[in-house]
């Protein structure tokens, strides 16, 4: 059994321990592709702007900021521009963070088949995906039962909770190591030394604004949703 994983899941290898969050629910609210209309799409949006700005435990941060303005950008105004389905930008962003709109294995399944062969194909109580390793998942007990397969050797796992698929495939499709993260530095980029007088200077013009009233406003409402508090929140964030 890896280390860090529990029972049950350990068949899945390299996506079996803590760093997913199993068993988390899903917020029923939350429109799902195809959009029936903007406001549709314009409410999964701000909700996955929202969800983002709660995972910053910080001012927040200038990059959470930057994530947040180019989502700004996927926000359709009115039916006329409104496109059906997410854009990239708005699907990774989805897969990275566990976004938890109530995703069913058939609503992120359609979501993810702009990405090629190797999403999950499949429907009901039975899936496949992957290429080299290959999986199948069908329902059990409650949850699901998952074989996966690689040169010829097969493993079992098994998922307590129905929307643990989704889950799983989030993280075995998200983007996990985004450039400069575990990657040999590219002689295409700049070097963190030649960049970092200008990120400390960014960063020291952000922090000028975290003493602003809408930013002490969002870390008021943000720490009250996060501890339970009362759902309050001032006139501008």
């Amino acid at each position: 059994m890896s280390r860090g994983a529990r029972p049950g899941r350990e068949g899945l290898s390299e996506t079996s321990g803590e760093d997913v969050p199993w068993g988390r629910p899903a917020v029923d609210g939350i429109p799902l592709p195809p959009f029936r209309d903007a406001a549709a799409h314009r409410s999964y949006v701000l909700s996955l702007q929202t969800f983002i700005a709660l995972l910053d435990e910080g001012e927040p941060a200038p990059t959470t900021v930057a994530l947040l303005a180019a989502l700004a950008a996927e926000v359709p105004r009115d039916d006329a521009e409104v496109s059906a389905l997410l854009s990239p930008l708005a699907l990774g962003v989805s897969l990275s963070t566990f976004f938890p709109a109530p995703w069913t294995p058939k609503a992120l399944a359609a979501a993810l088949a702009v990405r090629g062969p190797f999403t999950p194909r499949g429907g009901g109580g039975s899936w496949a995906w992957g290429g080299d390793p290959d999986y199948r998942a069908t329902i059990h007990r409650g949850g699901w039962s998952i074989e996966r397969h690689e040169r010829g050797s097969r493993t079992r796992a098994t998922l307590a909770h129905d929307g643990d698929l989704v889950l799983l495939w989030m993280d075995m499709f998200r983007n996990r190591f985004p450039y400069p993260i575990a990657h040999m530095p590219s002689t295409l980029a700049e070097s963190p030394a030649a960049l970092a007088a200008a990120a400390r200077a960014t960063r020291g013009a952000h922090a000028a604004n975290t003493a602003m009233p809408y930013l002490q406003n969002w870390r008021a409402e943000r720490d009250r949703a996060l501890t339970g508090g009362p759902e309050e929140h001032g006139p501008l964030r």
